[in-house]
């Protein structure tokens, strides 16, 4: 038995599919496509599968990851990705598979590509968006209220801004790092929801996770 891990896009319709039904879908496709890997025990057993780092619902990822057991040591991981996209959905594509190194607790960042827009036609232009950008990264302290286990409180965000870069063709879009994973997270609908009201205007973000990462700055994948 060894332990192995698939990289998977998850884009298109399928960015609207919430995590517990991601995990029926994986499910119902690695049961479809005969891998035999180790099941659940118990009257209602299924294939035992882990996700690293959850996505939230509606952002899109090149770089999502999901393990299980082959009880097979022989098993070939190279052909597991043609057997999991004969069963899987628009917009969820199995890239790779290989054996699980590193563990879910070693992730410490993530990096996002997020492209903006006003929601409102004309209330602001991408030129404007950019150039409130580059004001905003400019302030000393960003304020934002964070939501947790225990109630919600009131946070710096500057002090977990790991990297932010904007387009520098003046595009409304920007590349952004922040911490990710068990110990802290930070979403970047934080990052957004406080840079509309610093704007002034209401912002649609197209945002698309693009890496995942342990604490040396090393792929986790």
């Amino acid at each position: 038995m060894k332990n192995a891990r698939i990289i998977f896009t998850k884009d298109g319709p399928a960015r609207y599919i919430s995590h517990l039904d991601l995990n029926r879908v994986m499910l119902r496709a690695v049961g479809k496509s005969g891998l035999n890997v180790w099941r659940t025990e118990g009257f209602n057993q299924h294939a035992y599968i882990t996700f690293a780092l959850p996505l939230s619902l509606g952002f899109s990822s090149d770089c999502e990851s999901m393990d299980f057991r082959l009880m097979d040591d022989g098993e070939d991981m190279s052909a597991v990705p043609d057997r999991l996209n004969a069963c899987l959905p628009e917009g969820i594509r199995v890239l790779g598979c290989a054996e699980a190194v590193r563990k879910p607790a070693d992730i410490a960042s993530a990096s996002y590509d997020i492209r903006l827009e006003a929601v409102n036609d004309g209330e602001i232009s991408d030129i404007e968006i950019y150039n409130k950008l580059r004001e905003f990264l400019a302030l000393p302290e960003i304020i934002v209220t964070k939501k947790t286990k225990k109630g919600s409180k009131e946070v710096d965000l500057r002090e977990y801004i790991l990297s932010c870069e904007p387009d520098e063709s003046g595009e409304a879009r920007l590349s952004l790092t922040l911490p990710a994973g068990g110990s802290l997270n930070i979403n970047p609908a934080l990052f957004v929801t406080a840079l509309s009201e610093f704007a002034g205007a209401e912002l649609y973000a197209d945002i698309a996770r693009t890496g995942i990462f342990t604490q040396s700055g090393a792929d986790f994948v």
